[in-house]
């Protein structure tokens, strides 16, 4: 779909569906099939209705698994991701029939400039800033761990603190990163949260969010400098944007977030503020990040305007 095909998304309501982002260490299996073939159903019946929809999938394609599988199979990581791609992720959607508009990769030209102008617009508001970093890292999860975040290991592992997610070991790192400033925030969302308590959905979770909301929040690291399959930091090529910082702004940068004036993303997503639909992945947790097109009420506003 094209600005000369289709007329704005402005103008009356639409509905924006996701699946999650996939990420492609390796070939997709049932549960990936599900969750397309759910997000298309959402997508045909909404169509039926006469509704405006985008529905949108596509692939993670950085972070250390993929580096590291790809020296196992004696390739580089773009080509590894590339083979993957091609010969098994695009058929899937060909298989299940699905309708999607977009297939987006984060190794896409247009996702990569896009993110490096997102966080180069939050360095310069004050809310990236350097400092060393040191703690357990998950491979499997992609995700720095604290240590209240490890459990005891059993047979091999006995007597390790292993990542209770994948049940191994995790990997003890030092960086000198760069960090988003989170805790700047706290604040703000509890406000939010407080004025608009049906953003909280299930309800059932509100007093758990408030809660660990109040407990205050920690800095996170945005970059990593021991991995170099990522999108490089715009201020300092020494660092890769963290893959979970890159991944998940996918949802903003396919609807044309940081796109140019007068392109067709432009005009195709001439505004965010639609309802979205994220699908949850294979193994039941929910991967769709609301970052871009939902309903006013799901993101604190007055977050992204100091944010951005």
């Amino acid at each position: 779909m094209s600005a000369s095909e289709n007329e704005s998304l402005l103008g009356e309501k639409a509905y924006y569906v996701t699946t999650p982002i996939y990420y492609v260490n390796d070939a997709p299996h049932i549960g990936h099939a599900y969750t397309t073939t759910a997000g298309d159903v959402l997508t045909r019946w909404h169509r039926q209705r006469g509704e405006k929809v985008w529905y949108l999938t596509g692939v993670d394609e950085h972070g250390t698994k993929v580096q590291r599988a790809a020296e196992a199979g004696g390739v580089t990581p773009q080509a590894w991701v590339d083979r993957l791609v091609e010969e098994s992720w695009l058929p899937v959607l060909e298989t299940v029939d699905a309708v999607n508009d977009d297939f987006i990769r984060t190794t896409d030209d247009r996702h990569v400039a896009r993110v490096q102008k997102f966080w180069e617009k939050v360095r310069d508001n004050g809310f990236v800033y350097s400092a060393p970093y040191e703690g357990p890292y998950c491979v499997g999860c992609e995700e720095f761990k604290l240590p209240g975040d490890l459990v005891d290991g059993t047979g091999e592992y006995a007597g390790q603190q292993v990542c209770p997610v994948h049940s191994r070991p995790v990997e003890q790192l030092r960086e000198d990163n760069w960090f988003f400033q989170l805790s700047a925030f706290a604040d703000h969302l509890i406000e939010h949260y407080e004025a608009h308590p049906e953003a909280v959905r299930p309800q059932s979770a509100y007093n758990e969010v408030m809660a660990f909301l109040k407990q205050g929040l920690v800095d996170i690291s945005m970059s990593r400098s021991s991995v170099d399959w990522g999108i490089p930091l715009p201020w300092d090529d020494t660092q890769v944007v963290y893959v979970w910082f890159d991944a998940l702004l996918n949802y903003a940068t396919a609807t044309g977030y940081g796109s140019e004036a007068g392109t067709d993303d432009a005009a195709t997503f001439a505004t965010h503020g639609q309802d979205c639909h994220g699908d949850r992945a294979g193994d039941g947790r929910c991967r769709s990040r609301r970052l871009g097109s939902c309903h006013p009420a799901s993101i604190p506003t007055r977050c992204f305007s100091i944010l951005l």
